[in-house]
C-alpha cells in the first residue's frame, strides 16, 4: 500500500476493530478547523480498497522510523512521459469527475474542477496497472483528485489530496505505483520482488510509476512478503523511507501516533487512546506544488 497490504479476507473481530479506529479518528478530525474539515478522511487512517477494478488511495499509517541511511545514487530504469492532447484530456478528465470518492454519507454537489495535470507513459509495460494520469484541481475548496487509467482506457485508480492535507510519512505510498510525497523528498524507486527498481515520475506532490498489479494469494503469516517496495530519499542521497518489507512490519507500523509540525497531536492507531506526542512521529503538511 508496499502500496497496500496483502488482499486477505480478514476476521470479523478485526474488521470491526479498524472500523473503530477509523471512525474515532474522523471524530477526532471533524473537530478541528473548518479548513481541515474539508478533507477529514484524507488527514486520518483509511485503507487503499480495490473494488472492480478501481483502487481508492487513502492513507495507511507507517512509520519512517528506525530507517538506516542508504544512499540513493544505485541505478534504476527509467521512465518516460508525454503530455495528453486535448481530446484525451478532455475525455479523462470527465471520467475522473465522475469518480470523486464519497468520503460521507451525504453526496456532496460536484465540485468545478480544471485540469491541472495530464500525461502517459510512454514506455509502461504491457500488465501495467495505470498507464496514463490526469489531476482535477479544485482551487475553491483546495482540492486535487489524481485519476490513473489503464490501457483500455479505464480508470484503475483515484488518489484525492487536500490542502494543508496530513502526510503521516515522508512518502505515502496509497496505491500501485502511485501516492505523494513530502516536499523534502527528490527520489522514489519502486521494487516488485527481487527486481529492478524503476524510479518514478514525481510530479507536483504525487509520484507515479507504471508498475502491475501484484496480489499475494494463500495463507499468509507475519513473515509473508509484501510485492513492492518503495524508498524515497532526499537530495543529498539519503533514504528517508522505505516501506514495510512483510505482513508483520506492516501491522506493528500502524501501531504509532503522529504529530504535526507544531507538535499537535494529529493521529494514531494504537492501543494507547491518550499517547504522549513526544512519543509519536512527526508527520508532514502537503500539498500540490502547481508549475
Amino acid at each position: 500500500m508496499t502500496m497496500s497490504p496483502p488482499e486477505y479476507e480478514l476476521r470479523p473481530e478485526t474488521r470491526a476493530r479498524q472500523r473503530a479506529e477509523l471512525v474515532a479518528i474522523v471524530s477526532q478530525e471533524a473537530a478541528t478547523t473548518p479548513r481541515r474539515r474539508l478533507v477529514p478522511l484524507l488527514a486520518a487512517a483509511a485503507v487503499v480498497a480495490i473494488t472492480a477494478g478501481l483502487a481508492i488511495g487513502l492513507p495507511t499509517l507507517r512509520s519512517d522510523h528506525g530507517q538506516p541511511p542508504v544512499s540513493g545514487t544505485n541505478k534504476s530504469q527509467s521512465l518516460t512521459v508525454e503530455p495528453l492532447n486535448e481530446a484525451d484530456k478532455a475525455h479523462y478528465a470527465k471520467l475522473c469527475s465522475e469518480r470523486r470518492p464519497r468520503i460521507s454519507r451525504v453526496k456532496p454537489p460536484k465540485p468545478p474542477y480544471q485540469v491541472a495535470d495530464a500525461f502517459r507513459f510512454v514506455n509502461a509495460p504491457g500488465n501495467a496497472f495505470s498507464t496514463t494520469w490526469v489531476v482535477l484541481d479544485n482551487t475553491v475548496f483546495g482540492e486535487w483528485i489524481a485519476c490513473g487509467v489503464n490501457s483500455d482506457g479505464k480508470i484503475t485508480q483515484v488518489l484525492p489530496g487536500g490542502r494543508d492535507q496530513v502526510l503521516y510519512r515522508a512518502v505515502e505510498d496509497r496505491l500501485i505505483g502511485a501516492g505523494a510525497y513530502a516536499a523534502h523528498v527528490t527520489r522514489i524507486t519502486i521494487a516488485i520482488g527481487n527486481q529492478e527498481p524503476v524510479d518514478a515520475v514525481q510530479r507536483h506532490g504525487f509520484f507515479y510509476a507504471p508498475v502491475p498489479y501484484v496480489r499475494v494469494r494463500g495463507p499468509h503469516t507475519d513473515a509473508t512478503p509484501l510485492p513492492y517496495t518503495v524508498r524515497g530519499y532526499d537530495a543529498a542521497g539519503k533514504l528517508v523511507y522505505s516501506s514495510p518489507k512483510n505482513d508483520g512490519e506492516w501491522r506493528a507500523r500502524r501501531n504509532a501516533c503522529y504529530i504535526d509540525p507544531n507538535g499537535k497531536l494529529v493521529a494514531w492507531m494504537s492501543d494507547n487512546p491518550h499517547p504522549d506526542p513526544k512519543t509519536c512521529h512527526r508527520s508532514f503538511i502537503w500539498n500540490y506544488r502547481p508549475r
